[in-house]
């Protein structure tokens, strides 16, 4: 039976896995928007509010994948492979933790002025999380696989764009090491920042390998 067909014939409540996993892609979206149009206003004192707003963010992404997660317990029949339904729940959750942890390192570690370069891999990730809402709602037909693979491929050279300036950023810091505490203090909130572009990628994976077992 085509994944059509299947689609046609499930309950209109088995399909509330796509309406879920369309939430949180959204929620992810949202949370990368707020993250870079707050530290490019450049204002340390907004650090406790992002820090706060992006923590609503990870317990909004939580939820989603709760509700997954409980859904594909009392669910027989999934209208894709159960095993990709929760991967992706996780892999989308990953995102929003990770930014949740590079504002809490805004506020512990006291950062003032934003690296020109967060700036530039937060313009990135913005970019790729558009490309991740596109990829979750096309899990819904699967229709135009090119397409697909197309935007797979758009997220795979964002991520090697946010890792070529990550790399650079990282020899800038290290050429001038003259304060060896906010060295130490940006190694950690570029890694996670780059990490953030990475499990960004990962969702873009997994949406392919979820395409090639359902389509």
């Amino acid at each position: 039976m085509s994944l059509n067909a299947i689609l046609r014939w499930l309950k209109p409540h088995e399909m509330v896995f796509f309406d879920l996993l369309e939430g949180s892609a959204e929620n992810i979206y949202q949370a990368v928007v707020q993250f870079d149009r707050e530290i490019r206003l450049a204002d340390p004192g907004r650090w406790p509010e992002l820090r706060r707003q992006m923590k609503e963010f990870e317990h909004a992404g939580d939820e989603f994948t709760h509700q997954i997660i409980d859904r594909l317990d009392k669910t027989f029949i999934t209208p894709i492979e159960r095993e990709d339904i929760l991967a992706l729940a996780h892999a989308l959750d990953d995102v929003v933790d990770i930014f949740d942890a590079i504002c809490e390192r805004l506020v512990l570690y006291h950062i003032g002025a934003i690296h020109p370069s967060m700036l530039e891999i937060s313009s990135l990730s913005v970019e790729g999380a558009h490309e991740l809402s596109f990829l979750i709602k096309s899990l819904r037909n699967m229709s135009d696989t090119q397409e697909i693979r197309l935007h797979i491929r758009r997220v795979h050279v964002l991520e090697n764009q946010a890792d070529s300036v990550y790399h650079s950023a990282l020899a800038e810091l290290f050429n001038d090491p003259q304060n060896p505490v906010e060295l130490l203090k940006w190694k950690e909130v570029f890694d996670l920042i780059e990490d953030a572009t990475d499990r960004v990628e990962l969702v873009a994976k997994v949406v392919g390998s979820t395409v090639m077992r359902n389509a």
